[in-house]
C-alpha cells in the first residue's frame, strides 16, 4: 500500500502528465522506490590565515569533497608589483590539474582586497566599494582524497604579502 506522500507524488503526476495509471497503459505512472544513500554530506569551514602569498587545503584520503565558497582577504606588502588571485586544483603530485578561477582585477602594492569565489555569483572586473570582488566558481568543483586546492597570487609578487582565507566545503567519506 503507497504512504501518503506517494498518493501525493502520484497525483501530482498524473496532473502534470495526463498519466492514467491503469495497467498497460504506456504512460502509467512509475514505481516509486526509495533512494538509498550511504553517506550524508556535512560541511566544514576552514582556514589558512597568516604571511605568505599562497595557501593550500589538501583532500584526506578517502574523502570527496565540493567546495561551497572562498573568502580572501589580501593585504600586499610595499614590493612593487601587480597580484593576481587564483583558485587551482592539483594532484597529490602539486601539479595544477585545474584552474578554477582568476580573480578579474590585479592589485597593486600596499592595498587590502577582499575577494569572494562562488557559484552564481558576478564576474566582476572592477572593484566594489574599492575594496571588494567577486569571482564565480564552477557550481560542481569537487577534489577527491590527495588533490588539493591552491590559492595564490599567481605572479608570486612577494611572499611577504598576508592572505588570509577562509573555505567552506561540503564533504563526505567515499
Amino acid at each position: 500500500m503507497p504512504s501518503a506522500s506517494e498518493l501525493y507524488l502520484m497525483r501530482i503526476w498524473k496532473q502534470l502528465w495526463g498519466a492514467t495509471g491503469n495497467k498497460g497503459d504506456a504512460d502509467a505512472i512509475p514505481t516509486i522506490a526509495p533512494l538509498n544513500v550511504g553517506e550524508s554530506w556535512r560541511v566544514a569551514t576552514l582556514n589558512n590565515t597568516g604571511v605568505g602569498n599562497n595557501k593550500l587545503f589538501q583532500t584526506p584520503p578517502l574523502y570527496e569533497g565540493q567546495i561551497c565558497w572562498i573568502w580572501c582577504e589580501h593585504t600586499s606588502g610595499a614590493v612593487v608589483g601587480n597580484r593576481q588571485l587564483s583558485v587551482r586544483i592539483e594532484n597529490a603530485l602539486g601539479v595544477t590539474i585545474g584552474v578554477l578561477a582568476r580573480a578579474g582585477v590585479t592589485q597593486a602594492a600596499s592595498l587590502t582586497y577582499k575577494y569572494l569565489f562562488a557559484p552564481s555569483v558576478a564576474d566582476l572586473a572592477a572593484l566594489r566599494d574599492t575594496d571588494y570582488l567577486t569571482t564565480p566558481i564552477p557550481p560542481t568543483s569537487f577534489v577527491t582524497g590527495g588533490q588539493s586546492i591552491r590559492v595564490l597570487d599567481n605572479k608570486g609578487i612577494s611572499a611577504l604579502d598576508t592572505l588570509v582565507v577562509y573555505m567552506q566545503i561540503a564533504y563526505r567519506t567515499i
